[in-house]
């Protein structure tokens, strides 16, 4: 006898069909689902960590900065400028440029002990010569030609000189200011070029006595965050400018000046200052496709 095998009816197949197709859509949004939060979860990560790196670049270079010497500038305009205590974020909208210099932690911290102890024997300073008891400038001249690429050093013929910058003569004459050490115009009277006169003493020309203090910073280098439109995304680059001497005449924006992109896509850099503390602001975008953009913004204050 042959056994009838019974095959599936044609309501059976379909109903089968029917349950495949449910279970096939389920699968694909939640396979697209998980795809949509790694693209989103991986810009966060980005936009979030390359924020941060430029902040912190931004905090190290600002904790070294000489006092008095931070101002903000117009892009366009250099003559357009105000100390950095004294901006108005409302109404000098224009001026998104913060420039200052920074004194030679590198050198001044390498040592067991300070390769330029800060202190001055001003009371044999001369107009050519200034003593400063316990440094070791060869080494911080061998240490500033490295980190400047041998363009900047106390000794050597065609290098940029370092700079002197006094401490303010307390209840006297202000010598701090940004105004009258290169940054505005070519008036340098209260910062100067030095080189070495021997392991600890400095060199250099026309001192005025008369504003020699006890303390002093070495200097080596400005430095400037300039933020520049992209034409392409109408966002912003920013561009940190360093390795350039407006004691010896030198601007940010000088063709020999050294830069480099800290950080693209800025939607937001705002700086400003009150009493002791400086607080930085930087937002930042990472497109996800089309026109849609995951945006983080970072702040940091420091407190001088």
């Amino acid at each position: 006898m042959i056994k009838s095998k019974k095959a599936f009816s044609l309501i059976e197949v379909i109903f089968v069909l029917v349950i495949l197709g449910i279970v096939a859509s389920i699968s694909s949004q939640i396979i697209v689902q998980v795809y949509e939060n790694y693209i989103i979860q991986k810009a966060v990560y980005k936009v979030n960590t390359k924020t941060e790196l430029a902040v912190t670049q931004i905090v190290n270079r600002l904790n070294y900065q000489v006092e008095n010497s931070a101002l903000a500038k117009d892009l366009n305009d250099n003559t357009n400028w105000v100390k950095l205590e004294d901006l108005n974020l409302v109404n000098d909208e224009n001026l998104t440029v913060l420039e200052w210099i920074g004194y030679d932690n590198d050198s001044f911290s390498a040592g067991a002990t300070p390769y330029w102890s800060g202190l001055a024997n001003y009371t044999t300073a001369t107009n050519a010569t200034i003593v400063t008891p316990g440094s070791s400038l060869g080494n911080v001249d061998t240490i500033i030609k490295n980190l400047s690429n041998n363009t900047v050093g106390l000794n050597g013929s065609g290098l940029q000189h370092p700079a002197l910058i006094f401490a303010p003569i307390t209840g006297g004459v202000e010598t701090q200011d940004p105004s009258c050490m290169g940054l505005i115009t070519n008036d340098i009277t209260c910062i100067f070029p030095v080189s070495e006169n021997n392991s600890t003493s400095f060199t250099f020309e026309d001192l005025n006595a008369s504003i020699v203090t006890e303390r002093y910073k070495l200097a080596w280098s400005a430095y400037s965050l300039v933020p520049k439109e992209n034409n392409s995304t109408h966002l912003y680059d920013l561009y940190l400018h360093y390795n350039y001497q407006p004691w010896e005449g030198e601007k940010y924006d000088s063709p020999n000046t050294s830069k480099k992109l800290l950080i693209s896509n800025v939607s937001t850099f705002k700086f400003t200052k009150n009493g002791g503390i400086l607080q930085i602001k930087l937002c930042a975008t990472e497109n996800i496709g089309q026109d849609y953009n995951i945006s983080t913004c970072k702040e940091k204050a420091i407190i001088r």
